[in-house]
Protein backbone atom coordinates (compact mmCIF):
# COMPACT_ATOMS: atom_id res chain seq x y z
CA UNK A 1 0.00 0.00 0.00
CA UNK A 2 1.35 3.64 -0.58
CA UNK A 3 1.43 5.58 2.42
CA UNK A 4 -0.18 9.12 2.33
CA UNK A 5 1.57 12.28 3.33
CA UNK A 6 -0.77 15.15 4.33
CA UNK A 7 2.14 17.28 5.82
CA UNK A 8 2.84 20.73 4.87
CA UNK A 9 6.19 19.95 3.02
CA UNK A 10 3.97 17.09 0.60
CA UNK A 11 1.59 19.17 -0.05
CA UNK A 12 3.61 22.56 -1.33
CA UNK A 13 7.30 21.51 -0.78
CA UNK A 14 7.66 20.19 -4.03
CA UNK A 15 6.73 23.04 -5.38
CA UNK A 16 9.14 25.52 -3.42
CA UNK A 17 11.69 23.04 -4.52
CA UNK A 18 11.02 23.38 -8.02
CA UNK A 19 11.25 27.11 -7.70
CA UNK A 20 14.45 26.88 -6.25
CA UNK A 21 16.04 24.78 -8.92
CA UNK A 22 14.53 27.11 -11.17
CA UNK A 23 16.19 29.57 -9.57
CA UNK A 24 19.56 27.93 -8.99
CA UNK A 25 19.44 27.23 -12.79
CA UNK A 26 18.70 30.66 -14.18
CA UNK A 27 21.50 31.97 -11.65
CA UNK A 28 23.87 29.37 -13.02
CA UNK A 29 23.53 31.06 -16.64
CA UNK A 30 24.37 34.08 -15.33
CA UNK A 31 27.38 32.80 -13.36
CA UNK A 32 28.45 31.57 -16.48
CA UNK A 33 28.09 34.50 -18.31
CA UNK A 34 29.87 36.62 -15.53
CA UNK A 35 32.82 33.94 -15.79
CA UNK A 36 33.25 34.66 -19.48
CA UNK A 37 33.12 38.28 -18.74
CA UNK A 38 35.28 38.66 -15.24
CA UNK A 39 37.34 35.60 -14.93
CA UNK A 40 39.95 36.55 -17.58
CA UNK A 41 42.29 38.14 -16.68
CA UNK A 42 42.19 41.20 -19.36
CA UNK A 43 44.08 44.70 -19.15
CA UNK A 44 43.16 46.27 -16.13
CA UNK A 45 40.45 49.09 -17.71
CA UNK A 46 41.98 52.76 -17.69
CA UNK A 47 42.05 54.90 -14.48
CA UNK A 48 40.53 57.57 -16.10
CA UNK A 49 36.32 57.69 -16.13
CA UNK A 50 34.26 60.83 -17.57
CA UNK A 51 31.06 61.64 -15.34
CA UNK A 52 27.78 63.03 -16.96
CA UNK A 53 28.12 66.09 -14.32
CA UNK A 54 25.25 67.65 -15.99
CA UNK A 55 21.73 67.03 -17.66
CA UNK A 56 18.09 67.80 -18.63
CA UNK A 57 15.69 65.89 -20.01
CA UNK A 58 16.51 67.46 -23.20
CA UNK A 59 19.59 64.91 -23.49
CA UNK A 60 20.16 61.14 -24.75
CA UNK A 61 22.85 59.05 -24.05
CA UNK A 62 24.50 55.95 -25.14
CA UNK A 63 26.20 54.14 -22.78
CA UNK A 64 28.31 52.38 -25.28
CA UNK A 65 28.97 51.02 -28.84
CA UNK A 66 26.70 47.84 -27.94
CA UNK A 67 24.14 50.09 -25.99
CA UNK A 68 20.54 51.57 -27.17
CA UNK A 69 20.01 55.61 -27.00
CA UNK A 70 18.29 56.34 -23.59
CA UNK A 71 17.67 58.99 -21.43
CA UNK A 72 20.94 60.67 -20.15
CA UNK A 73 21.18 60.07 -16.02
CA UNK A 74 23.53 62.09 -14.03
CA UNK A 75 26.32 60.73 -12.38
CA UNK A 76 26.64 57.82 -15.35
CA UNK A 77 30.29 57.41 -16.03
CA UNK A 78 31.30 57.84 -19.62
CA UNK A 79 33.99 55.94 -21.29
CA UNK A 80 35.08 54.60 -24.79
CA UNK A 81 32.58 54.49 -26.53
CA UNK A 82 29.38 56.83 -24.45
CA UNK A 83 28.18 59.07 -26.91
CA UNK A 84 25.80 62.23 -26.02
CA UNK A 85 23.43 64.22 -27.68
CA UNK A 86 21.32 67.40 -26.94
CA UNK A 87 17.86 68.74 -28.35
CA UNK A 88 16.08 72.20 -27.89
CA UNK A 89 17.44 73.59 -25.47
CA UNK A 90 19.38 70.77 -23.91
CA UNK A 91 23.03 71.62 -22.73
CA UNK A 92 24.90 68.82 -21.14
CA UNK A 93 28.60 68.49 -19.20
CA UNK A 94 31.51 65.80 -19.11
CA UNK A 95 33.94 65.72 -16.57
CA UNK A 96 37.14 63.43 -16.71
CA UNK A 97 39.15 64.71 -14.15
CA UNK A 98 40.21 68.50 -14.18
CA UNK A 99 38.73 68.55 -18.17
CA UNK A 100 35.82 69.44 -19.12
CA UNK A 101 33.58 69.04 -22.43
CA UNK A 102 29.97 70.67 -22.49
CA UNK A 103 27.58 70.12 -25.46
CA UNK A 104 25.02 73.32 -26.58
CA UNK A 105 21.58 72.10 -27.76
CA UNK A 106 21.37 70.04 -30.98
CA UNK A 107 24.99 68.78 -30.67
CA UNK A 108 26.39 65.65 -30.73
CA UNK A 109 29.61 63.85 -29.83
CA UNK A 110 30.91 60.28 -29.48
CA UNK A 111 34.16 59.30 -27.14
CA UNK A 112 36.47 57.28 -29.35
CA UNK A 113 39.05 56.98 -26.62
CA UNK A 114 39.42 57.68 -22.98
CA UNK A 115 42.47 56.20 -21.31
CA UNK A 116 45.06 57.19 -18.73
CA UNK A 117 46.92 59.01 -22.31
CA UNK A 118 44.01 59.94 -23.99
CA UNK A 119 41.19 61.61 -24.40
CA UNK A 120 39.86 61.48 -28.07
CA UNK A 121 36.29 62.71 -29.31
CA UNK A 122 34.58 62.57 -32.53
CA UNK A 123 32.27 65.84 -32.91
CA UNK A 124 29.00 64.55 -35.13
CA UNK A 125 27.13 68.02 -35.23
CA UNK A 126 26.74 70.86 -33.02
CA UNK A 127 28.43 73.25 -30.45
CA UNK A 128 31.04 72.12 -27.78
CA UNK A 129 33.20 74.07 -25.01
CA UNK A 130 36.46 72.18 -23.63
CA UNK A 131 38.81 73.15 -21.09
CA UNK A 132 41.41 71.70 -20.35
CA UNK A 133 43.29 72.78 -17.15
CA UNK A 134 46.05 69.85 -17.21
CA UNK A 135 48.18 68.53 -20.04
CA UNK A 136 50.60 65.96 -18.77
CA UNK A 137 53.53 64.85 -21.08
CA UNK A 138 52.66 62.28 -23.39
CA UNK A 139 49.04 62.83 -22.89
CA UNK A 140 46.96 63.69 -25.90
CA UNK A 141 43.57 65.77 -26.32
CA UNK A 142 42.41 65.22 -29.59
CA UNK A 143 38.72 66.24 -31.33
CA UNK A 144 37.82 65.01 -34.89
CA UNK A 145 34.93 66.40 -37.21
CA UNK A 146 34.94 64.64 -40.54
CA UNK A 147 38.28 64.91 -41.88
CA UNK A 148 39.84 67.47 -39.76
CA UNK A 149 41.51 66.78 -36.21
CA UNK A 150 42.09 69.31 -34.15
CA UNK A 151 44.64 68.18 -31.42
CA UNK A 152 45.38 70.33 -28.09
CA UNK A 153 48.80 71.95 -27.16
CA UNK A 154 48.38 73.60 -24.18
CA UNK A 155 45.87 74.10 -21.49
CA UNK A 156 43.08 76.33 -22.06
CA UNK A 157 39.27 77.05 -22.96
CA UNK A 158 38.32 76.37 -26.51
CA UNK A 159 35.14 76.78 -28.64
CA UNK A 160 33.81 74.59 -31.90
CA UNK A 161 31.13 74.39 -34.29
CA UNK A 162 30.45 71.83 -36.81
CA UNK A 163 28.08 71.49 -39.08
CA UNK A 164 27.60 68.11 -40.72
CA UNK A 165 25.96 68.44 -43.68
CA UNK A 166 28.10 71.48 -44.92
CA UNK A 167 31.82 69.61 -43.63
CA UNK A 168 31.81 73.09 -41.90
CA UNK A 169 34.05 73.52 -38.75
CA UNK A 170 34.97 76.47 -36.84
CA UNK A 171 37.75 76.52 -34.22
CA UNK A 172 37.99 79.09 -31.57
CA UNK A 173 41.09 79.26 -29.54
CA UNK A 174 39.92 81.40 -26.58
CA UNK A 175 43.04 80.80 -24.55
CA UNK A 176 45.81 78.01 -25.14
CA UNK A 177 47.24 76.41 -28.17
CA UNK A 178 45.89 73.88 -30.97
CA UNK A 179 46.72 71.91 -34.28
CA UNK A 180 44.26 71.89 -36.58
CA UNK A 181 45.03 69.04 -38.86
CA UNK A 182 43.44 68.46 -42.51
CA UNK A 183 45.17 65.96 -45.12
CA UNK A 184 48.59 67.24 -45.55
CA UNK A 185 48.28 70.84 -44.07
CA UNK A 186 48.73 71.43 -40.02
CA UNK A 187 48.16 74.91 -39.16
CA UNK A 188 48.69 75.76 -35.54
CA UNK A 189 46.20 78.40 -33.98
CA UNK A 190 47.03 80.17 -30.82
CA UNK A 191 44.84 82.50 -28.21
CA UNK A 192 42.69 84.51 -29.74
CA UNK A 193 42.96 83.31 -33.16
CA UNK A 194 40.33 80.99 -34.94
CA UNK A 195 39.58 79.10 -38.16
CA UNK A 196 37.14 77.61 -40.75
CA UNK A 197 37.50 74.54 -42.24
CA UNK A 198 34.69 74.40 -44.82
CA UNK A 199 34.19 71.67 -47.49
CA UNK A 200 37.80 71.17 -47.26
CA UNK A 201 39.00 74.48 -47.55
CA UNK A 202 40.97 76.03 -44.72
CA UNK A 203 40.88 79.33 -43.64
CA UNK A 204 42.94 81.35 -40.44
CA UNK A 205 41.19 84.52 -38.71
CA UNK A 206 41.92 86.37 -35.72
CA UNK A 207 38.65 87.55 -34.09
CA UNK A 208 36.93 86.21 -31.24
CA UNK A 209 34.02 83.98 -30.68
CA UNK A 210 30.86 84.87 -32.52
CA UNK A 211 28.49 86.66 -31.11
CA UNK A 212 26.01 84.24 -32.14
CA UNK A 213 27.35 82.17 -29.00
CA UNK A 214 27.86 84.32 -26.62
CA UNK A 215 25.17 82.77 -24.23
CA UNK A 216 27.00 79.70 -24.86
CA UNK A 217 30.40 80.82 -23.66
CA UNK A 218 28.95 82.62 -20.88
CA UNK A 219 27.62 79.31 -19.72
CA UNK A 220 30.75 77.42 -20.31
CA UNK A 221 32.77 80.56 -18.21
CA UNK A 222 29.97 80.79 -15.45
CA UNK A 223 30.81 76.60 -15.14
CA UNK A 224 34.28 76.63 -14.98
CA UNK A 225 34.31 79.80 -12.44
CA UNK A 226 32.50 77.82 -10.19
CA UNK A 227 35.34 74.89 -10.45
CA UNK A 228 38.13 77.73 -10.02
CA UNK A 229 36.29 78.61 -6.29
CA UNK A 230 35.73 75.29 -5.05
CA UNK A 231 36.39 74.81 -1.49
CA UNK A 232 36.57 70.85 -1.93
CA UNK A 233 39.41 71.14 -4.13
CA UNK A 234 41.93 72.22 -1.28
CA UNK A 235 41.29 69.41 0.02
CA UNK A 236 40.81 66.37 -3.11
CA UNK A 237 43.34 66.59 -6.01
CA UNK A 238 41.78 68.24 -9.30
CA UNK A 239 41.94 64.94 -10.93
CA UNK A 240 38.76 63.35 -8.29
CA UNK A 241 36.10 63.50 -10.99
CA UNK A 242 33.66 65.18 -9.28
CA UNK A 243 35.16 67.10 -6.27
CA UNK A 244 33.65 70.32 -7.17
CA UNK A 245 30.04 68.59 -7.02
CA UNK A 246 30.40 68.73 -2.97
CA UNK A 247 30.30 72.53 -2.84
CA UNK A 248 27.34 73.32 -1.10
CA UNK A 249 26.05 70.01 0.06
CA UNK A 250 28.74 69.29 3.39
CA UNK A 251 31.46 70.09 5.17
CA UNK A 252 34.68 69.51 5.82
CA UNK A 253 36.50 68.56 9.20
CA UNK A 254 39.95 67.35 10.15
CA UNK A 255 38.82 63.67 12.09
CA UNK A 256 42.23 62.40 13.72
CA UNK A 257 43.72 59.91 12.13
CA UNK A 258 42.20 60.09 8.85
CA UNK A 259 42.98 63.94 7.51
CA UNK A 260 40.36 65.72 6.00
CA UNK A 261 36.86 64.49 5.99
CA UNK A 262 34.00 65.47 4.14
CA UNK A 263 30.58 65.24 5.90
CA UNK A 264 27.55 65.50 3.67
CA UNK A 265 24.03 67.44 4.95
CA UNK A 266 20.69 67.30 4.48
CA UNK A 267 19.80 63.59 4.09
CA UNK A 268 16.93 60.96 5.20
CA UNK A 269 17.02 59.17 8.52
CA UNK A 270 17.73 55.94 6.75
CA UNK A 271 20.71 57.19 5.27
CA UNK A 272 23.92 54.97 4.41
CA UNK A 273 26.32 55.19 1.37
CA UNK A 274 25.62 53.32 -1.76
CA UNK A 275 21.27 53.37 -1.23
CA UNK A 276 19.90 56.09 -2.76
CA UNK A 277 20.80 55.11 -6.04
CA UNK A 278 20.65 51.64 -8.14
CA UNK A 279 23.41 49.31 -9.89
CA UNK A 280 23.73 49.46 -13.67
CA UNK A 281 26.16 46.55 -15.46
CA UNK A 282 28.85 48.47 -17.73
CA UNK A 283 31.38 47.04 -19.01
CA UNK A 284 34.48 46.25 -18.06
CA UNK A 285 34.00 46.81 -14.71
CA UNK A 286 30.55 44.61 -14.43
CA UNK A 287 28.51 46.11 -11.89
CA UNK A 288 28.64 50.14 -10.99
CA UNK A 289 27.24 52.17 -8.59
CA UNK A 290 25.01 55.34 -10.09
CA UNK A 291 24.04 57.46 -7.33
CA UNK A 292 21.36 59.98 -6.98
CA UNK A 293 22.67 62.70 -5.35
CA UNK A 294 23.83 66.01 -6.93
CA UNK A 295 26.98 65.88 -5.84
CA UNK A 296 27.02 61.41 -5.62
CA UNK A 297 30.14 61.13 -7.90
CA UNK A 298 33.60 61.39 -6.34
CA UNK A 299 32.30 59.84 -3.15
CA UNK A 300 31.73 56.89 -4.75
CA UNK A 301 34.21 56.42 -7.15
CA UNK A 302 37.33 57.25 -4.79
CA UNK A 303 38.05 56.99 -1.33
CA UNK A 304 36.03 55.42 1.46
CA UNK A 305 33.21 55.86 3.55
CA UNK A 306 33.38 56.85 7.86
CA UNK A 307 30.76 57.10 10.33
CA UNK A 308 32.19 58.92 13.19
CA UNK A 309 30.09 61.36 15.94
CA UNK A 310 26.64 59.46 14.63
CA UNK A 311 26.95 61.04 10.84
CA UNK A 312 28.98 59.52 7.45
CA UNK A 313 31.93 61.11 6.03
CA UNK A 314 33.52 60.96 3.47
CA UNK A 315 37.47 60.22 3.35
CA UNK A 316 39.06 60.72 0.31
CA UNK A 317 42.58 59.72 0.86
CA UNK A 318 44.31 58.65 4.45
CA UNK A 319 47.09 60.93 5.58
CA UNK A 320 49.87 58.14 5.81
CA UNK A 321 48.42 56.66 2.35
CA UNK A 322 51.29 55.91 0.27
CA UNK A 323 51.17 57.75 -3.44
CA UNK A 324 47.94 59.58 -2.29
CA UNK A 325 48.85 62.68 -4.44
CA UNK A 326 49.37 60.45 -7.64
CA UNK A 327 46.23 60.45 -10.26
CA UNK A 328 43.36 58.45 -8.83
CA UNK A 329 42.23 55.45 -9.90
CA UNK A 330 38.39 55.04 -10.68
CA UNK A 331 36.27 51.96 -9.22
CA UNK A 332 32.81 50.93 -10.07
CA UNK A 333 32.01 51.29 -6.71
CA UNK A 334 34.46 50.81 -3.22
CA UNK A 335 31.72 47.86 -1.24
CA UNK A 336 32.08 44.49 -0.01
CA UNK A 337 29.02 41.92 -0.84
CA UNK A 338 27.65 39.35 1.18
CA UNK A 339 27.42 36.18 -0.51
CA UNK A 340 28.32 32.34 -0.49
CA UNK A 341 30.73 30.01 -2.06
CA UNK A 342 28.03 29.86 -5.64
CA UNK A 343 28.28 34.16 -5.82
CA UNK A 344 27.41 37.00 -4.19
CA UNK A 345 24.00 35.83 -4.02
CA UNK A 346 22.20 34.38 -1.00
CA UNK A 347 19.18 33.38 1.09
CA UNK A 348 17.71 34.18 3.93
CA UNK A 349 14.73 33.58 6.51
CA UNK A 350 13.63 37.03 5.85
CA UNK A 351 12.81 37.02 2.21
CA UNK A 352 10.98 34.31 0.05
CA UNK A 353 13.97 35.02 -2.93
CA UNK A 354 17.48 35.00 -3.63
CA UNK A 355 19.19 38.66 -1.84
CA UNK A 356 22.17 40.64 -2.38
CA UNK A 357 23.74 42.87 0.08
CA UNK A 358 26.68 45.53 0.33
CA UNK A 359 28.32 47.58 2.66
CA UNK A 360 30.89 50.60 2.52
CA UNK A 361 34.42 49.69 2.26
CA UNK A 362 36.19 52.10 5.41
CA UNK A 363 39.56 53.74 5.02
CA UNK A 364 42.19 51.36 5.28
CA UNK A 365 41.04 48.61 3.80
CA UNK A 366 41.31 47.09 0.88
CA UNK A 367 38.96 46.75 -2.29
CA UNK A 368 39.57 43.95 -4.86
CA UNK A 369 38.41 44.37 -8.30
CA UNK A 370 36.43 41.87 -9.88
CA UNK A 371 37.60 42.62 -13.10
CA UNK A 372 41.25 42.60 -12.94
CA UNK A 373 44.04 41.03 -11.06
CA UNK A 374 47.36 42.79 -12.14
CA UNK A 375 48.60 43.82 -8.90
CA UNK A 376 50.25 47.18 -10.33
CA UNK A 377 46.64 48.35 -11.17
CA UNK A 378 45.22 47.13 -8.13
CA UNK A 379 47.86 48.51 -5.87
CA UNK A 380 47.30 52.09 -7.48
CA UNK A 381 43.17 51.44 -7.38
CA UNK A 382 44.09 51.32 -3.32
CA UNK A 383 47.37 53.66 -3.12
CA UNK A 384 44.80 56.56 -1.74
CA UNK A 385 43.24 54.68 1.01
CA UNK A 386 45.69 52.02 2.03
CA UNK A 387 48.39 53.00 4.15
CA UNK A 388 50.85 50.00 3.02
CA UNK A 389 49.83 48.62 -0.37
CA UNK A 390 52.96 46.47 -0.57
CA UNK A 391 50.65 44.50 1.35
CA UNK A 392 48.83 43.90 -1.35
CA UNK A 393 50.08 40.65 -2.81
CA UNK A 394 47.96 38.57 -4.70
CA UNK A 395 44.20 38.61 -5.09
CA UNK A 396 41.86 36.56 -3.18
CA UNK A 397 39.86 33.60 -4.55
CA UNK A 398 37.05 34.72 -6.79
CA UNK A 399 34.89 32.06 -4.69
CA UNK A 400 36.42 32.30 -1.27
CA UNK A 401 34.85 33.80 2.01
CA UNK A 402 36.06 37.17 2.63
CA UNK A 403 37.17 38.18 5.89
CA UNK A 404 34.71 40.85 8.09
CA UNK A 405 35.27 44.27 7.21
CA UNK A 406 34.55 47.35 9.72
CA UNK A 407 30.78 47.54 8.45
CA UNK A 408 30.09 43.99 7.29
CA UNK A 409 28.24 43.43 10.38
CA UNK A 410 26.71 47.21 10.80
CA UNK A 411 22.90 46.51 10.52
CA UNK A 412 22.20 50.75 9.45
CA UNK A 413 25.50 50.49 6.88
CA UNK A 414 24.39 47.31 4.73
CA UNK A 415 22.47 47.68 1.89
CA UNK A 416 19.96 44.19 1.21
CA UNK A 417 17.63 44.08 -1.38
CA UNK A 418 15.90 40.86 -3.87
CA UNK A 419 18.28 39.56 -6.51
CA UNK A 420 15.44 40.34 -8.49
CA UNK A 421 15.50 44.13 -7.84
CA UNK A 422 19.15 44.30 -8.35
CA UNK A 423 19.03 42.55 -11.66
CA UNK A 424 16.69 45.04 -13.15
CA UNK A 425 18.57 47.82 -12.02
CA UNK A 426 16.03 49.30 -9.88
CA UNK A 427 16.25 52.07 -7.26
CA UNK A 428 17.79 50.20 -4.22
CA UNK A 429 15.79 52.38 -1.63
CA UNK A 430 12.29 51.68 -2.70
CA UNK A 431 12.84 47.81 -3.11
CA UNK A 432 15.51 47.60 0.82
CA UNK A 433 14.90 44.86 2.91
CA UNK A 434 16.09 45.57 6.39
CA UNK A 435 17.49 42.94 8.27
CA UNK A 436 17.87 42.61 12.06
CA UNK A 437 21.40 42.50 13.29
CA UNK A 438 20.94 38.90 14.37
CA UNK A 439 19.95 38.62 10.76
CA UNK A 440 22.76 40.50 9.41
CA UNK A 441 24.70 38.37 11.59
CA UNK A 442 24.05 35.31 9.43
CA UNK A 443 25.09 36.55 6.16
CA UNK A 444 28.15 35.50 4.41
CA UNK A 445 30.54 37.05 3.33
CA UNK A 446 32.08 37.16 0.14
CA UNK A 447 35.40 37.27 -1.84
CA UNK A 448 35.75 39.26 -5.22
CA UNK A 449 33.18 38.12 -7.55
CA UNK A 450 30.25 40.13 -8.02
CA UNK A 451 26.69 38.90 -8.31
CA UNK A 452 26.17 37.66 -11.76
CA UNK A 453 25.13 40.25 -14.59
CA UNK A 454 21.57 41.44 -15.64
CA UNK A 455 19.59 39.33 -17.89
CA UNK A 456 20.27 39.89 -21.56
CA UNK A 457 16.50 41.56 -22.25
CA UNK A 458 16.71 43.77 -18.72
CA UNK A 459 15.59 46.96 -19.15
Amino acid sequence: MTARCNSMWCKHGRGVLARLMLVACVLGVFFLREAVALEVDAPSPSARVGQLSLTSSNVRMRVDRGSAWEHAVLNTPVTTGTALATQIPGRTEVRVGSTALRLGQESQVVWTEISDTRLHLEMINGLFSLRVRVLAPGESVQLKAGVVSVQVLKPGAYLFRYVTDRANLRVWVLEGQARVALREQNLTLDTGQQMQVDRGIATQLSSSADEHHASFVAFADGRDRRTESSLSLMHVSREVTGAEDLDGHGNWRDEAGYGAVWFPNKLPLDWAPYRFGRWRWLAPWGWTWIDDAPWGFAPFHYGRWLFAGGRWGWVPSQPTAANAQSRPVYAPALVGFFGNQAGAVWSSSVASEPLVGWYPLAPGEIYWPAYSTQMAYVRALNAASVSDVGQIQAAPAATAVGQPHRYSRTAFAASVIPFSAFSRMQGVAGSQIVLSPAALAQAPLFGRRLPPPPPINAP
